[in-house]
């Protein structure tokens, strides 16, 4: 990181907090002026004959990178929303005893769970924060912009191409505007008024689509469950809508 090494190094201290004392989650190279950091990303080790889609968050959390799993529970133990949502929904079946967060890798890893999908867990951005907007706090608006956010974008769309992915679904919307064709600015009271938010992934060949959903911790309703799940059950339709049209073409 040359130039950018010493004030990034304090930054990311202060600003990760009591993360950055997990001793698999980042690593300072005073030597060489070099940050080595532990990610999050699942896909597959086999292929089924579900539609491939894509769950793409914003990036990793680390407690969630250090406890090895996606959407890991909170320090508290509490369940992260999200599991409940794709259960509601339908999305995946797994038995609610399965909590282990390295357990769960292993049973994504192998698709051994029912569900409509294969799903692949990505995070656009690499770097384990707390909030997305504290890469750019720790690395500098600079080198964010000219490093950080080149390689983010070049990494998704290598990952979508060589993945096969059949279709994206974002639960950040600043990530949905940042990879999709039609940016949406207010879209939560759409989502509410059922609303399906979709565009295509832009910078590639292919027509893939990208759906934007609640985000995963959204729970500002008193019927928040309800509309996450009526959300996801209409993007999951129209997956399987467009996957069937596709084979009978």
């Amino acid at each position: 990181m040359k130039e950018y090494y010493e004030s990034t190094k304090e930054r990311a201290v202060r600003i990760l907090g009591r993360y950055s004392g997990y001793s698999d989650l980042i690593t300072f190279n005073d030597s060489n002026r070099s940050i080595t950091f532990t990610t999050e990303r699942l896909i597959p080790t086999i292929s089924t004959n579900r539609p491939r889609v894509m769950l793409l968050f914003s990036n990793p959390h680390p407690y969630s990178v250090h406890q090895g799993m996606f959407l890991s529970p909170n320090t508290f133990g509490r369940e992260n929303l999200f599991w409940s949502s794709m259960r509601d929904a339908s999305w995946l079946t797994i038995s609610e005893d399965v909590r282990d967060p390295r357990q769960l890798a292993d049973i994504f890893l192998d698709v051994h769970y029912r569900g409509p999908f294969e799903l692949i867990f990505y995070c656009y951005y690499a770097f384990p924060t707390n909030y997305p907007e504290d890469i750019s706090k720790i690395f500098g608006n600079e080198y964010f912009n000219q490093v950080i956010e080149r390689e983010a974008r070049d990494e998704f769309v290598n990952t979508v191409q060589e993945t096969s992915v059949d279709a994206v679904i974002a639960f950040n919307k600043a990530i949905f505007n940042l990879v999709a064709k039609d940016q949406v600015e207010l879209y939560v009271d759409r989502l509410m008024h059922g609303e399906l938010i979709q565009s295509q992934i832009n910078c590639i060949d292919q027509t893939i689509p990208i759906f934007l959903t609640f985000p995963t911790g959204w729970r500002y309703h008193k019927y928040n469950r309800q509309f996450r799940k009526a959300s996801l059950e209409a993007i999951g339709c129209k997956i399987s809508r467009t996957k069937n049209n596709i084979k009978q073409k």
